[in-house]
């Protein structure tokens, strides 16, 4: 091929399209499905070895949203379950369903993104499951 003539795309060798398909498609992935990670861990005053932990995991495809939170104790039973519901505006509106003390149960739930943090909270007082939680890196 000479200096003054250009490439066109069908006469790339047969990898090099594949592979910038692959790339487009992964793109496309990044695009559709985000997750968020927050993290609490509470100390406890007299022993700073003894943590309890507070966690939500959140994954994100268009408008739906699935995840789990978490309540995790040292020394007391623990709440673990899993959060369905829509975003909109940055507030997920969904339920929670999770066992603790042996016992499941399903109950509303709202959830609001901050850019650092996130506040939980549900229709049901008294049960514990509001809380403000730190954001962090999804891989730890």
């Amino acid at each position: 091929m000479s200096c003054n003539k250009s490439a066109t795309v069908e006469a790339l060798p047969e990898p090099v399209l594949e592979k910038t398909m692959k790339k487009s498609e992964l793109e496309k992935e990044i695009d559709i499905k985000r997750s968020y990670c927050f993290r609490n861990e509470i100390p406890f005053k007299d022993n700073s070895d003894d943590i309890d932990i507070i966690e939500l995991k959140l994954d994100v495809i268009g408008k739906s949203v699935s995840g789990i939170y978490n309540w995790l104790p040292k020394f007391k039973d623990r709440r673990e379950g899993t959060i369905t519901g829509v975003i909109q505006d940055d507030i997920i509106k969904g339920k929670y369903n999770f066992t603790q003390e042996g016992k499941e149960e399903t109950i509303p739930i709202t959830i609001t993104l901050n850019e650092d943090s996130v506040i939980v909270s549900d229709d049901k007082n008294g049960l514990g499951i509001g809380a403000v939680i730190k954001r962090t890196n999804c891989s730890l």
